[in-house]
């Protein structure tokens, strides 16, 4: 093999693995989203600044809830109230938006946000019969670019 050959398939390999490094950036949406005991799920944890719809469906035995912050909290580190629920209005959080009472067994809730650059959490906040769901790990950290 020559030389200019060589260099050759190496460019070109070189390219080929820097389209597929490339196309592993931010999701554009829709992001599916599944709320459950005691998880919330998105097809992307990467999503792509701008307008962003959350297909949300609740896979559960409970009612759940799916509330957006941007935060540069962790998400088990948001603040709480003295009944254990995140403080929406707390220190070092922005409320963005919120979709209540996803029933068990909805599979067309939808909830479309306008969501710049940055860190944000999404979390359930619904505290029933002392059963508070952000204290039992529904909370999920995602990034905006």
């Amino acid at each position: 093999m020559t030389g200019t050959l060589r260099r050759g398939l190496a460019i070109i390999a070189i390219g080929s693995l820097l389209v597929s490094c490339s196309s592993s950036g931010p999701t554009a949406g829709p992001i599916s989203a599944t709320v459950k005991e005691w998880q919330i799920i998105l097809s992307s944890t990467n999503i792509k600044a701008g307008d962003v719809t959350f297909n949300i469906k609740n896979d559960g035995d409970n009612d759940h809830e799916f509330v957006v912050v941007r935060t540069d909290l962790a998400a088990d580190a948001l603040p709480v109230t003295d009944t254990g629920e995140v403080d929406e209005e707390g220190a070092g959080i922005e409320a963005i938006g919120e979709l209540e009472d996803i029933l068990v067994g909805t599979t067309d809730g939808t909830l479309t946000l306008t969501l710049t650059a940055g860190k944000y959490v999404a979390f359930c906040n619904v505290n029933a019969d002392d059963n508070v769901h952000y204290q039992k790990g529904m909370h999920l950290e995602f990034a905006v670019n």
